[in-house]
């Protein structure tokens, strides 16, 4: 793999003082973006979208195994991983089905490129030996599960078309083993330099179970390190992220979380913090792991505040009707569930409440996966003009932020009553409300500005795409 030097640290619209003018822009490296694609609904494709936003369409590519979501694309050709590229390893292979979803180089949109956000999750193996289904499923589960009984590796086929890129630079948000083995093949195969941006702890708490789970965590790890010391550019969503991982990796990593386009906020922005009838609170985003419990906490303490006579609504605007509906959190008190807020909809919908809550759980697998992450919806908040309630643990990528930049109350205690506590509090005192939410508009504009973060973002991968240059 060729090593390449780390520098110190849509629309097209950058320009002057704010970012590279346009014949600067026309010199941006080829990119190719393995492993995933741009959409609008989850937090790494809003991220991929908004960083990406302006590069030039004809050098941006992308390889995945889901197909883009945003239209028009922001790239110009595209590959669909698939069959050729992803395989079961021996014995599952015996009576794993054969086919799958075949990998298809510059796809033509139709029913086959099915989208990551609509996607059902790959079932365990059918087989037509005379082995049940279930015993097939219960035999990967003990194992450790589909993911560790699944390789990837870097296809003939997709060196080929790769090569007809002919990129300056692979881009990739890592997830899991496999995605490190077919980027590590193809970065060697065409000496590539690689800029790795991580999104979430997953190195931490991969492969957690099944008799092969340890031998598989172990081998992440000593792969994982090996990429971070030969990329060009290294990237984490978080500046909590980015310290513990310069400590764990022995390398200095940058910071890129979703940024926002402020003029889109600003007309629509709360300057009036006054108390209405009813203290609205606000929750937009998905109901699921690492979130689930925190929320119902949330919906508890509403609905005892409602009992003991204080006029507060929480309003849960969600993707995931199915997920909110198990959790049954329309029936508590004070509390309705709607449909996702649509994205033009979002900034005058947001700066109609009265507070925006960001909850994470406190424990369990999904808690320690999101700890160093950064929501993707958080910058938004920000430029609301709305007060938010963060009720994290504290040592959360989020909670750290809000409080050493006091841009949100946080309570990083479990339990129902020190939330209906601090929401008690924000309803009881507008300098309170009006303090938080002022700092939160600074905060936004001094660091999630898009039009700065991308020209930080276009410089870092320019850089990394020089040759001749050694990795940090």
């Amino acid at each position: 793999m060729r090593q390449m030097t780390r520098g110190g640290e849509g629309k097209p619209e950058m320009n002057g003082a704010h970012g590279f003018a346009h014949a600067q822009i026309a010199r941006l490296p080829r990119v190719l973006i393995v492993g995933y694609n741009f959409d609008l609904v989850t937090g790494g494709g809003i991220t991929l979208t908004n960083l990406f936003k302006g590069w030039p369409l004809e050098r941006l590519a992308v390889a995945d195994f889901h197909a883009c979501e945003v239209d028009p694309a922001p790239c110009s050709r595209q590959y669909l991983l698939g069959s050729e590229e992803r395989h079961w390893t021996w014995p599952v292979s015996l009576v794993a089905p054969k086919g799958g979803q075949p990998s298809i180089p510059d796809p033509v949109p139709g029913p086959r490129m099915t989208p990551k956000t609509s996607a059902p999750t790959d079932g365990p193996p059918k087989g037509s030996l005379p082995i049940s289904r279930r015993a097939v499923a219960a035999g990967v589960r003990i194992l450790g599960g589909q993911e560790v009984l699944r390789s990837l590796s870097s296809s003939p086929r997709l060196v080929e078309w790769t090569r007809d890129l002919r990129p300056d630079l692979i881009y990739t948000q890592l997830a899991s083993l496999g995605m490190i083995r077919l980027v590590t093949q193809l970065a060697e195969r065409l000496e590539l330099p690689i800029a790795l941006h991580i999104m979430d702890d997953w190195p931490s708490t991969i492969y957690d179970g099944g008799l092969l789970g340890p031998h598989f965590r172990a081998e992440t790890d000593r792969s994982f390190r090996a990429i971070v010391a030969h990329a060009a550019a290294t990237m984490a969503i978080s500046q909590r992220m980015a310290d513990v991982y310069r400590v764990r990796y022995s390398r200095e990593w940058d910071v890129f979380h979703n940024p926002v386009d402020i003029g889109k906020w600003t007309p629509t922005r709360r300057r009036d913090w006054s108390l209405r009838d009813t203290f609205r609170l606000i929750y937009a985003g998905r109901v699921g792991q690492g979130i689930e419990s925190s929320l119902v906490d949330i919906c508890l303490a509403v609905a005892a505040l409602k009992r003991a006579g204080l006029n507060v609504h929480l309003d849960i605007f969600t993707p995931s009707q199915a997920a909110s509906s198990a959790l049954s959190l329309a029936t508590y008190d004070g509390v309705s569930v709607h449909p996702a807020i649509e994205d033009d909809a979002m900034p005058e919908t947001l700066a109609s409440a009265d507070l925006l809550v960001l909850p994470y759980d406190f424990t369990g697998r999904a808690a320690a996966f999101a700890c160093l992450s950064y929501p993707t919806k958080a910058p938004a908040y920000m430029a609301t003009g709305v007060p938010v309630l963060v009720y994290a643990p504290r040592e959360h990528a989020l909670a750290v932020d809000a409080r050493e930049k006091r841009w949100a109350l946080t309570v990083s205690t479990p339990g129902v009553g020190g939330v209906a506590t601090a929401i008690r509090r924000l309803a009881s005192d507008e300098d309170l409300r009006k303090g938080f939410a002022q700092r939160a508009v600074a905060t936004c504009e001094s660091l999630h500005d898009a039009r700065a973060v991308r020209q930080r973002f276009r410089s870092v991968l320019a850089r990394s795409a020089l040759p001749g240059s050694v990795s940090a």
